[in-house]
C-alpha cells in the first residue's frame, strides 16, 4: 500500500463461516484460558496452530484474536487474578498515559501494531525492558480489574419429607 501511511496498513478481520466459527469455539473451549489472558501465552500459539491447520486460513494472530472476540461465546473459562507485574504504581499510570496515543475507541489488540508501537514508546519512556507477554500483562493490570461475574452458589435442594412415619391412618 504505497502512499498511505504506516497507520493505515491494517489487515482484514477474518469472515468465518458457520463450520470454521465451531473449529474456533471448540478450540477456544479446549485452551480453559480466558480470552483476555490467551494473547502471547503457549494456549494462544496452540489455538492459532490448531486453527490454522483446521480451517487452512494463514491467519496473523491479531486477525485471530479479533475473531475470538466477534464469534466465541463465552464459556466456563472463566479468569484467574492477573499474575503480579515488576511495573511500579507510577510506571503503571505512566502506562496507561502512553495507551491513549494508541488505543482505538480506548481498546488495543494485541499482537497489533498499534501495540507494538506502544510497547516501544513506554519501554523508552519507563526505562525498563519487558517482553511482549509482560507489557500485555501490565496493560491489563493497568486498565484496572474487570468485572468478575459473581461465583455461582449451589442450589439448595428441598429434602423430600419421609412418608414412612406412620400418621394414624
Amino acid at each position: 500500500m504505497d502512499g498511505f501511511p504506516k497507520e493505515f496498513d491494517m489487515r482484514p478481520p477474518l469472515k468465518l463461516n458457520s463450520i470454521d466459527q465451531e473449529h474456533l469455539q471448540e478450540l477456544y473451549n479446549t485452551s480453559g484460558v480466558a480470552r483476555d489472558e490467551l494473547p502471547y501465552t503457549e494456549a494462544f500459539e496452540v489455538l492459532w496452530q490448531g486453527f490454522q491447520d483446521r480451517t487452512f486460513k494463514n491467519a496473523e494472530r491479531e486477525q485471530l484474536f479479533g475473531a475470538l472476540l466477534k464469534y466465541v461465546r463465552s464459556s466456563s473459562n472463566s479468569a484467574t487474578e492477573p499474575p503480579p507485574t515488576k511495573l511500579s504504581e507510577d510506571q503503571l499510570k505512566q502506562l496507561k498515559q502512553s495507551l491513549l496515543r494508541h488505543t482505538k475507541a480506548g481498546k488495543i489488540l494485541p499482537y497489533s501494531d498499534e501495540l507494538d508501537a506502544a510497547q516501544k514508546e513506554f519501554q523508552k519512556l519507563a526505562g525498563v525492558e519487558m517482553t511482549t507477554e509482560e507489557f500485555w500483562r501490565g496493560i491489563q493490570r493497568a486498565q484496572g480489574a474487570k468485572r468478575r461475574p459473581p461465583a455461582r452458589k449451589k442450589a439448595a435442594v428441598a429434602v423430600p419429607a419421609d412418608d414412612s412415619e406412620d400418621d394414624g391412618e
